[in-house]
């Protein structure tokens, strides 16, 4: 039991505590951004660099330090894109009135060079990774674009509890192009791939070696997908995910005694 519990609570609290350092990184002060870019490159340098080390560390150290890595490689991209380095050529809001296929296009604009820069990476990350004994850093990477893919496609066709909390000032734009805050035709397709890829994911750890750095990496890569899953119902669901990183966002600004007053003369 604790081959599997061990490396399932491993992935939630490095996906708790990894989304947290970044929020935290993104809600300081503009002037603070640059050094927070170099950071995360210094650290994908590294963690690139850690996949080739790790091609035939076997066993489940290899795969926890695998797990890291992939961990870190992701962090590199969403990091760049959350502090504004890194997005597409459009940073303005959607015009509005557009049919859905042109907006999509429009939306794509706001992030393709995030894309494009993932996908080079990805092809980095597998090259150095080819035919090793120890593919756990890559198989994270490549899951955390996928869902990511999957979820993105949920928001752009809409959901009733997208939250724009995690959104810092200098993208609030991208809200606009969310699709309508209902549940679409579509996420049932969505949903069922996300399952269906984490259940795939779970059936190979469970038929894997028991102990081995093979079952102990799918093991990461099950609990990471599942809190993927969970991710895609939070956005129809009722559920307040952002409570999670509440203690890493920015404190939202005092009210003035003006607006206060007036706030309270709405209430009456």
């Amino acid at each position: 039991m604790g081959e599997m519990l061990l490396p399932i609570a491993t992935a939630l609290v490095a996906w708790w505590a990894s989304t947290g350092a970044l929020l935290w990184l993104i809600g300081r002060a503009p002037n603070t951004f640059r050094w927070s870019a170099l950071g995360l490159t210094v650290l994908a340098a590294i963690a690139t660099s850690m996949v080739a080390v790790l091609r035939d560390l076997n066993g489940p150290n290899g795969a926890y330090l695998g797990f890291a890595t992939g961990l870190a490689l992701w962090a590199w991209h969403e990091g760049l894109f959350l502090l504004g380095y890194v997005s597409g050529p459009r940073r303005t809001r959607c015009p509005e009135g557009l049919p859905t296929w042109r907006r999509f296009l429009v939306s794509a604009e706001t992030v393709i060079h995030h894309e494009i820069a993932i996908a080079c990476h990805a092809m980095i990350i597998l090259m150095l990774s080819w035919q090793a004994s120890n593919q756990v850093a890559a198989w994270t990477f490549l899951l955390l674009w996928g869902m990511r893919l999957n979820a993105k496609l949920v928001v752009f066709l809409g959901a009733p509890n997208l939250s724009e909390d995690f959104l810092p000032r200098h993208l609030t734009y991208l809200s606009s192009y969310f699709g309508q805050r209902r549940v679409t035709m579509f996420f049932p397709l969505f949903i069922t791939l996300a399952t269906s890829a984490a259940t795939l994911v779970t059936y190979g750890a469970m038929t894997a070696d028991t102990g081995s750095g093979l079952a102990t990496g799918l093991w990461l890569l099950s609990g990471l997908a599942w809190l993927a899953v969970f991710e895609h119902w939070a956005m129809v669901l009722p559920i307040q995910d952002s409570a999670l990183w509440r203690w890493a966002l920015p404190s939202p600004p005092p009210l003035s005694p003006d607006t206060t007053q007036d706030t309270t003369r709405r209430a009456t």
